[in-house]
């Protein structure tokens, strides 16, 4: 768990938009972005969480992995981020009916190119099968 929660706060760290000067508004269009990556990364944790096992009372507790029931067997990294990404839009924006389809679509392409673009320029590689407990 400690190894997915420092993975989180390099993103986060990562990903901090600078703050606005002293004296300026941080815009609208930036304040979304910003709600958005945190969403994004926080459903990234619950997903990742949902493939550790563990034990309670000396019974194995058997991973719920979400990601497995929804991808099927040998899903990649990248296929986890793609789900996050596409998980978050469809909850917070689809419901709502202001955006088309295609733009949500569009929305989802963007954020995950996005994630991808940066996960690899740091070594990762996006087309991993992820393993359970990782």
């Amino acid at each position: 768990m400690a190894g997915i929660d420092r993975r989180l706060e390099d993103l986060e760290h990562h990903f901090r938009p600078a703050e606005p000067r002293l004296g300026e508004e941080e815009d609208a269009g930036a304040r979304l972005r910003r709600a958005a990556m945190v969403k994004i990364l926080d459903e990234v944790a619950s997903l990742k969480a949902s493939r550790a096992g563990g034990s309670r009372g000396g019974k194995r507790i058997e991973p719920e992995d979400i990601p497995g029931k929804l991808l099927g067997p040998g899903y990649t990294s990248g296929e986890v981020w793609e789900l996050a990404v596409r998980r978050v839009f469809e909850r917070e924006i689809t419901p709502f009916g202001v955006l088309d389809s295609g733009t949500v679509e569009d929305l989802i392409e963007t954020w995950t190119r996005f994630f991808r673009e940066m996960l690899e320029s740091k070594g990762r590689d996006w087309n991993e099968v992820a393993k359970l407990g990782e």
